[in-house]
């Protein structure tokens, strides 16, 4: 990561003017092949017709936003937009440029995760100007490609793409992912070893609903973007770089429906079943309830304590009394097979 250096001269070069809110440049040569910007100057290294800059910003350190207002060699609007406080989604073509919001999901030290954060970018002919308020994981495996050598086709579009891909293919990990915890669930449902209340599939839905809102606003801009290449003025191979990660985003974004759609069917499946449960149990405490009617009613009419009750005197009435009250059951039973309420 490079250091910002005080500059008492306070040149536009970037060489000399330090590095407010930079965390890292690249240059890039024409086989894609990068190399730290270090101590050259933009400008000079911007020159080169065969050679591309990557330079990644961090939006919390207000210099470096101030940077990229006053100094950065992009047009005003793509400037502009790059620093607004907006955070939808987005993809124009601004004076020739390519600028857009992008998601990602958020980096914790050298792991993933899945809540989700915005990188905003500029692609304005051999530049690339990223920036971004929170460490994000695509960004940081393309940076760990770079220091593993591996070199880049187009530069600063090739790293470019390269990033939209790892968000892709981070979402289509988690496709995968949701899609095995859904079978799992399909299995023990259809075998019926799990009770409905015991299916969890509030948080596969939930995770499904947040990376579908957001693809779904990356694919409508993406679609856009390509139906609206030939007026957008863009060069041919950034707008060639559009439409195929316009493709695959549509590719995992019908995944991520499909998820959706599964978990939707299960748990209206799950419903279903802990509907059928509950009428059941009803059912057999509505004929557990009709069985001991007649008892209880034998039960309170001798229990009324009056006189001149049937059975008072005889040493046998007990046993008359409970004659009549399983006669009285066995007679709403036979009632209720007939009606066929009853096995």
């Amino acid at each position: 990561m490079l250091q910002p250096r005080p500059d008492p001269s306070a040149s536009a070069s970037v060489s000399q003017a330090g590095w407010p809110g930079l965390i890292w440049a690249w240059v890039f040569d024409a086989e894609g092949r990068a190399t730290p910007l270090g101590g050259r100057p933009l400008e000079t290294v911007l020159s080169d017709p065969e050679a591309s800059v990557w330079l990644h910003f961090n939006l919390a350190d207000l210099r470096g936003r101030d940077w990229i207002a006053e100094r950065s060699p992009l047009p005003e609007g793509a400037r502009t937009l790059l620093l607004e406080d907006d955070d939808h989604l987005s993809l124009v073509a601004e004076d020739g440029a390519l600028v857009g919001v992008f998601a990602d999901f958020r980096r914790e030290f050298d792991h993933g995760t899945q809540d989700l954060a915005r990188l905003r970018f500029v692609l304005s002919g051999p530049l690339l100007v990223t920036c971004r308020r929170h460490a994000l994981h695509a960004v940081e495996e393309v940076r760990g490609a770079l220091l593993s050598g591996r070199s880049f086709e187009g530069g600063g579009l090739g790293v470019l793409e390269s990033i939209f891909e790892n968000f892709a293919a981070q979402v289509g990990a988690v496709a995968r992912e949701l899609s095995g915890q859904i079978e799992k669930i399909e299995d023990r449902v259809v075998d019926e070893t799990v009770a409905a209340e015991d299916v969890r599939l509030g948080p596969i839905r939930r995770t499904a609903l947040k990376l579908n809102r957001q693809l779904g606003a990356l694919r409508l801009h993406f679609s856009a973007f390509v139906d609206n290449a030939g007026e957008d003025q863009v060069p041919e191979a950034v707008a060639a770089m559009v439409e195929r990660v316009a493709l695959r985003l549509d590719t995992v974004g019908r995944e991520i429906e499909a998820i959706q759609e599964r978990a939707r069917i299960l748990q209206e499946e799950v419903a279903a079943k802990a509907a059928a449960e509950t009428n059941r149990q009803l059912s057999a405490l509505s004929g557990m309830t009709a069985l001991f009617l007649p008892a209880t009613l034998v039960t309170g009419l001798f229990g009324m304590n009056t006189h001149g009750l049937p059975f008072e005197s005889s040493p046998s009435g007990f046993w008359l009394a409970f004659l009549c009250g399983g006669l009285g059951s066995a007679a709403v039973y036979l009632y209720l097979r007939w009606l066929g309420l009853m096995k």
